[in-house]
């Protein structure tokens, strides 16, 4: 029997239900095709934003079922705390950026008060993943150090460069030139900086949920850790792209990236039900 169990941990996958995954995939699909079609009013709180809303909304509240559950123990009960408030912050952040937009008729605000909850998501999210990994492995891999460090370094660097310089591509990736640096106004360098901080904070998370996945892949948790680096991986995703493209103008609620955040957000919440379950 203790073979059996000893077996089941030791498989990142064991207890996923990929049916559930495939649900999820083909409801996001849906959502964003529906996104793209349907037109945005920028004076109403439509059905699309309404859920994106409502995605952030209960990944907190099943970071507090969880927290509430295991508020006892020495590690989780802080590590779920901070869970909790971090996604707590996002969504207030994320209902806030609505009543700018929609009832105050301040187009796009960003940066904005909201991004003070933003950024507040990450230094908790970070100290969660620490907190956990910390108590399991106190003393790190150089390979491990080195992940949490140069992924950030390389991601903030390409948004550093790719956002600030202009790229032009007229063939393959062997015609990429160099374009002139352009006047850039105080408005520019405030959305720049802005989004360099925030790309940095969230590729941090990103590399520390990696080295976590690699020190629990092998436990009774590990199957919840791959479901939250998955997550985890969206909104990375998703932040990235909002944060380059709106350096530009180029966002609007229809593009494809909202739905992936919405896909993290219930993603977070499977793998946090994992989570309730396997601790």
């Amino acid at each position: 029997m203790e073979e059996q169990q000893n077996e089941k941990k030791d498989k990142i996958g064991a207890g996923i239900n990929y049916y559930v995954l495939a649900f999820i995939t083909a409801g996001i699909l849906v959502y964003i095709i529906g996104n793209a079609i349907e037109p945005e009013v920028e004076t109403e709180l439509d059905f699309y934003e309404a859920t994106s809303s409502a995605g952030f909304a209960a990944a907190a509240i099943f970071a507090w079922f969880v927290t509430i559950r295991y508020w006892g123990s020495e590690v989780f009960g802080k590590a779920y705390l901070s869970f909790a408030i971090a996604y707590t912050c996002y969504s207030i952040g994320w209902n806030l950026f609505w009543v700018y937009e929609i009832y105050y008729q301040i187009e796009n605000p960003y940066p904005y008060y909201p991004d003070i909850f933003f950024f507040a998501y990450y230094p908790l999210i970070i100290y969660h993943i620490r907190k956990n990994f910390k108590y399991f492995k106190p003393n790190l891999t150089t390979n491990q150090k080195l992940i949490i460090v140069i992924i950030p370094i390389l991601t903030s660097s390409a948004y550093a460069f790719f956002g600030f310089v202009p790229v032009q591509q007229e063939g393959g990736l062997a015609s990429l030139k160099i374009g002139a640096i352009p006047d850039y106004d105080q408005t520019f360098y405030k959305e720049y900086l802005t989004g360099l901080a925030f790309i940095t904070a969230t590729s941090l998370t990103f590399s520390s949920a990696i080295v976590a996945t690699q020190i629990f892949h092998k436990t009774a948790i590990g199957a919840a850790w791959g479901l939250l680096l998955l997550g985890i991986i969206l909104n990375t995703t998703a932040d990235i792209y909002y944060y380059l493209f709106e350096l530009f103008g180029d966002y609007e609620r229809a593009n494809p990236v909202t739905g992936i955040w919405l896909a993290s957000t219930v993603v977070i919440c499977y793998a946090l039900y994992k989570h309730k379950k396997e601790l």
